[in-house]
């Protein structure tokens, strides 16, 4: 049992860096959050060429055809180009339709896939980061609301959807998410996203959150608890979060 719990805790500060570093990027400007899923050069991605080709012939004509490609299309290269030319065209028609989709991470009975990394965790990322650009939208409330009932998959993609959504309630939700305990990854995801998008009002938490761990067991007492918080990882993670706030609010 004690070996099983070093490997995990190896893994966890394994782990540190990739959110860190990896998916840390913006969904929506950072090329290499997409590697591995084919290639932006037109040359190579004949959709992606499409695409542009009836935009640019089409203009507002082709909304049917590029709302269909943000819908379906498996490429996240042509997802996102879609998502920005609906955004261009100031398509607020196209407001439930975005928000229908991000509501699927909260809904059953969909053949979604959930979970970062996923192809529609993607494709709901680059939705809610044009979402927010067509005008303002409860939707962050409505997927919160919902958060109690979402298996840890679903509850993974949440905090980076609400920072996409510029949700003015960020802070404090990630907060929570972080005192709740559930689950020590989603606590972490929480904390990476609190780094990019908290405001100064969790800096005291934070730092009661790293006095307080810092005085927790290495291991957890708790036999109760089969995902037991690694303390030190999270430190770590908290930590971080409080110098990108301090770095970002100057």
């Amino acid at each position: 049992m004690r070996a099983v719990k070093i490997r995990r805790y190896i893994w966890l500060f394994l782990l540190v860096p990739l959110l860190w570093h990896g998916l840390g990027c913006s969904v929506e400007a950072c090329e290499a959050c997409w590697s591995g899923h084919g290639s932006n050069d037109e040359r190579f991605n004949r959709p992606l060429a499409d695409l542009r080709k009836i935009y640019e012939k089409e203009g507002r004509n082709a909304l049917p055809y590029i709302r269909q490609a943000l819908m379906k299309s498996p490429d996240p290269f042509v997802v996102r180009r879609a998502a920005g030319y609906i955004v261009e065209l100031g398509d607020t028609d196209s407001i439930p339709l975005f928000e229908d989709m991000l509501l699927a991470l909260v809904k059953g009975g969909t053949s979604s896939t959930f979970g970062l990394g996923t192809h529609d965790s993607k494709r709901r990322l680059t939705v809610a980061h044009a979402l927010v650009k067509l005008g303002s939208t409860e939707i962050g409330d409505r997927i919160w609301e919902k958060y109690d009932r979402l298996d840890v998959k679903r509850k993974s993609e949440v905090p980076y959807v609400l920072n996409a959504l510029e949700d003015p309630k960020l802070t404090e939700r990630l907060l929570e998410i972080v005192n709740r305990k559930e689950n020590h990854l989603l606590m972490m995801g929480a904390l990476y996203v609190m780094a990019i998008g908290g405001t100064t009002e969790a800096l005291a938490p934070l730092r009661s959150k790293v006095e307080e761990w810092g005085a927790e067991p290495s291991e957890s007492v708790d036999d109760s608890n089969p995902d037991p918080p690694a303390y030190p990882a999270l430190i770590i993670m908290a930590e971080r979060a409080i110098s990108a706030i301090e770095e970002r609010t100057r």
